[in-house]
């Protein structure tokens, strides 16, 4: 069943999850145990993916295929009561490593979720600008020579390469930066040229496209989405399919901020 099927028939997904096999908390038996107890009716497991630099929130190449083996033995588990996916969130890193290279492309995967969290610097070097502010706040200093512009221009940059090489049916958080960006600028996302990067962003989603994301995992704590839900409407007019996860790495967290940003959504597309 495609994405666009699923969010079409029903409200009772989470298409975005981690476990242990990258920086989640729970195992992936304990995580099926809290989908099938918050009624979802489509859980996908989407570790992060395996990448060409070192990061302590990515899993292994080696646990690639003991991941997709125990969510094949959980998809005969939940039989019949809630089906359980096999997915990755896949890094785009460079022009070389991504969604779209033969070693994704040829994993048995039900869909692939495509993400940025690494920014290059001006050598080349990526550079994980996701995570807790404090610790990108010291790389904005020391590593970015405090050009908060050129992070968030190059993030998006990423995205819009990544959109082009394709391959993937989900894009994820797609302006995940502003979480960090938004707290070394609060004014940041209000700027003209910040808009013009998210318009191209939501035009290169059209032209692939890819089902686009309404991230939840920051609404308990910090009260936002990712895209934040001052974009949402461009979204909705440029036709872009949405899929409203939580990224949950917790097993308490598989529906958190789900049922806001459903209320939120069918708001503004009644």
């Amino acid at each position: 069943m495609k994405i666009e099927d699923i969010i079409k028939a029903t409200d009772r997904y989470n298409l975005h999850s981690h476990t242990q096999f990258c920086d989640g908390r729970f195992p992936m038996e304990e995580m099926a145990v809290s989908a099938a107890e918050c009624r979802m009716l489509y859980y996908g497991f989407s570790p992060h993916s395996p990448i060409c630099c070192d990061s302590p929130c990515n899993m292994s190449r080696g646990d690639v295929p003991v991941y997709i083996d125990e969510a094949a033995r959980l998809r005969e588990v939940y039989s019949g009561r809630m089906e359980v996916l096999t997915s990755m969130e896949i890094d785009f890193i460079s022009p070389d490593f991504g969604p779209h290279i033969d070693y994704f492309q040829k994993l048995p995967l039900d869909y692939r979720i495509g993400s940025v969290h690494f920014v290059p610097t001006r050598e080349g070097v990526p550079v994980d600008c996701d995570g807790r502010y404090e610790r990108f706040a010291g790389y904005l200093k020391e590593v970015f020579h405090g050009d908060l512009r050129y992070v968030v221009e190059k993030y998006f940059e990423q995205v819009l390469v990544m959109l082009e090489r394709g391959s993937f049916e989900m894009l994820g958080h797609l302006d995940k930066i502003a979480g960090n960006a938004s707290q070394a600028d609060p004014e940041i996302e209000s700027q003209g040229w910040y808009e013009a990067l998210i318009d191209d962003v939501i035009s290169h989603a059209v032209g692939s496209g890819v089902v686009v994301e309404i991230n939840t995992k920051a609404y308990e704590e910090k009260k936002r989405f990712f895209p934040a839900e001052r974009w949402w409407h461009k979204l909705i007019s440029a036709g872009v399919p949405l899929a409203i996860n939580s990224d949950a790495h917790y097993r308490d967290r598989i529906d958190s901020g789900r049922s806001q940003a459903l209320a939120l959504l069918n708001s503004k597309t009644m």
